[in-house]
């Protein structure tokens, strides 16, 4: 049975994970499904962190234990584990998270039965540090529909919270997203890429438990972390960005995955309108092209004004 079904690679980029990662270890090895490996990559830890993986990997041959030199970054940690996958699907996995034992074989299952779906994942709970649910969390976004556009409209719009970027998902597909970026959200871009590849699939169940592992922090305290998670060297030059100048990377990096995708030209047209319109909406940042087609709505509605007031009729 193991032997049949499809490689499925968990990857688990961790940096000074050392206080819940024996529990998210003993989670994915409760696992129902038959064929999979991890792949930790270490992000130079200071902490227990190498002890406990290495610990692990030299105790359970599916697990690979990787330390990095130097802190790369989150966004690089996570590319790292994707790139030393062997499997047919992939999934991200938090060093501090816990997982049901049939999130695997469930999302498996569903892109089995859909070849036109590129990940699927199920709904999350949060709970707190000591895995005790503390509430649902509104992370579902119905991204099934046939057409391209629609999805990527619909995620751009609706995505607050990232969780469906630890679904599992096919790997060839996450490769051509080409990974994690270093702007701010990158998880956001890898998942605008993924829609504009194929179907997202819900699995019922709350399947994902999120761990809350860290204390309450202020908006500052929360941009200052993640940005230096992100990429420790380019911390200090960023901190001190605007959160719109934080979000332009992003909003172009959108514009170029609608641009690089399989869209119609129309469609391409509408998709970087609807990219740029949202990015002015929900981060504040406005573009040239935005600004000309609001002057030309304005004509538009002027000269209609004056047809109806002389009577003029198309």
């Amino acid at each position: 049975m193991a032997q049949r079904a499809p490689l499925v690679t968990i990857g688990m980029p961790t940096y000074n994970g050392a206080r819940f990662l024996a529990q998210s270890l003993e989670s994915l090895l409760s696992q129902d499904y038959p064929n999979w490996e991890l792949v930790i990559s270490d992000n130079c830890s200071t902490d227990g962190t190498e002890a406990i993986a290495r610990a692990y990997a030299e105790r359970i041959a599916r697990i690979r234990y990787v330390r990095q030199e130097t802190n790369l970054g989150a966004s690089a940690n996570f590319n790292c584990v994707l790139g030393l996958a062997d499997g047919t699907y992939f999934m991200w996995a938090a060093d501090h998270d816990l997982w049901e034992p049939t999130l695997i074989s469930r999302c498996v299952a569903a892109l089995e039965a859909e070849p036109a779906a590129v990940l699927a994942y199920p709904q999350s709970l949060l709970v707190d540090e000591n895995g005790v649910a503390i509430e649902e969390m509104d992370d579902q976004i119905d991204l099934g529909q046939p057409s391209a556009l629609a999805r990527y409209k619909r995620l751009i719009w609706r995505l607050v919270i990232c969780n469906m970027i630890y679904g599992v998902a096919r790997r060839d597909a996450l490769v051509a997203t080409g990974g994690f970026p270093d702007v701010f959200s990158p998880d956001h871009v890898v998942l605008a890429r993924l829609v504009l590849q194929g179907r997202v699939l819900r699995v019922g169940g709350h399947l994902y438990l999120r761990r809350q592992n860290r204390p309450p922090e202020t908006p500052d305290e929360d941009r200052e972390r993640r940005l230096a998670d992100l990429n420790p060297s380019k911390a200090g030059d960023r901190t001190s960005m605007l959160a719109g100048g934080l979000y332009r990377d992003c909003r172009d990096l959108h514009v170029r995955a609608v641009r690089e995708s399989s869209l119609s030209f129309a469609e391409k047209l509408d998709g970087t309108v609807a990219t740029l319109a949202c990015f002015r909406a929900r981060f504040g940042l406005d573009s040239v092209l935005i600004k000309l087609l609001q002057a030309g709505a304005r004509v538009t509605r002027q000269r209609a004004r004056l047809d109806r007031r002389f009577g003029i009729s198309a």
